[in-house]
């Protein structure tokens, strides 16, 4: 099978027309037909039917399989281009979550450090969906990230460093300081402090409100994880947040959601497991592996 074929194939699939998928690789539009007769002469099957030019394409069940599994052959192939043509590379590709990144990178810089190979490090920090999507497309080697529910893939090397619950913050003399619990619908008429709707944090508020049949009233969007909490310390609102980011801030108290209707998140390490570190790598690779944070690397 030709991979610029299955290309072509699933890049028609995703954008739904022979026309934009010319236009998206700068070749002819019979180009994009003569890639596709190609694959339903190989696979004895049409892939696509259309009842007219302007109807929408449609997948055969083989179209199907060959456009799920060819996007995975495609991000493998793009791994393996990747990992072949670095084979000599003295870096180590992280994807960091904001979250994730804030508190887990000091003690992976320390121990990289104390291993002496620092310089290997080559960190990007963005949302987890994202960290997730560049692990799987090849783009980083290992991705740390904090999600609601665990990361389950066998595709990947997976280890769960940490499993904190959501917690509201308020000012240290609020009235609301003085509970030791509170339910969700008791959070109905709080202003909230949260970061964009994408972020972790933003996401469990909105799922647990939703829960009770409500949406929390935002009154203002951080855009940072130390903006949200100075504003709280400062009595502008209350905020939802992972207790383990909050311990001992001062101004600052902790009300937990009651046992029942709590959420609770999950800071996960993956790594490819089609990654093969080279020799220069593999001490990196092993620091990763065993990584627990707060602790020094072994000897």
């Amino acid at each position: 099978m030709n991979e610029r074929d299955l290309t072509y194939f699933c890049k028609l699939i995703e954008l739904g027309s022979y026309t934009k998928t010319a236009r998206f690789f700068e070749v002819t539009q019979p180009t994009i037909s003569a890639a596709v007769k190609r694959l339903a002469h190989q696979y004895g099957d049409p892939l696509i039917t259309q009842e007219n030019r302007k109807s929408k394409l449609a997948l055969t069940t083989a179209g199907m399989i060959l456009y799920e599994k060819g996007l995975n052959l495609i991000n493998d192939l793009k791994s393996l281009n990747y990992d072949v043509g670095h084979a000599n590379d003295k870096k180590i590709r992280i994807a960091f979550s904001g979250i994730a990144g804030g508190f887990y990178m000091p003690d992976i810089v320390l121990a990289f450090y104390q291993a002496g190979i620092a310089s290997m490090l080559d960190p990007t920090f963005i949302r987890s969906s994202s960290a997730l999507k560049d692990l799987s497309a090849g783009k980083v080697d290992v991705a740390i990230y904090s999600w609601n529910v665990p990361f389950n893939d066998p595709k990947y090397y997976l280890r769960t460093l940490e499993v904190t619950d959501f917690v509201i913050i308020c000012r240290a003399d609020s009235p609301l300081a003085k509970l030791d619990n509170i339910a969700v619908d008791q959070l109905h008429d709080f202003e909230f402090i949260a970061r964009d709707r994408e972020y972790l944090t933003t996401e469990a508020l909105l799922e647990t409100c939703h829960k009770e049949d409500f949406a929390p009233n935002i009154i203002y969007t951080a855009n940072t994880l130390e903006l949200m909490i100075s504003l709280v310390q400062r009595g502008m609102g209350v905020a939802f947040i992972l207790e383990s980011r909050i311990r001992d801030v001062a101004g600052i108290a902790v009300v937990h959601i009651r046992p029942s209707q709590r959420m609770y998140s999950y800071s996960q390490i993956a790594m490819r497991k089609s990654f093969i570190p080279n020799k220069y790598q593999r001490k990196g690779i092993e620091i990763l592996r065993n990584f627990k944070a707060g602790e020094s690397p072994r000897e």
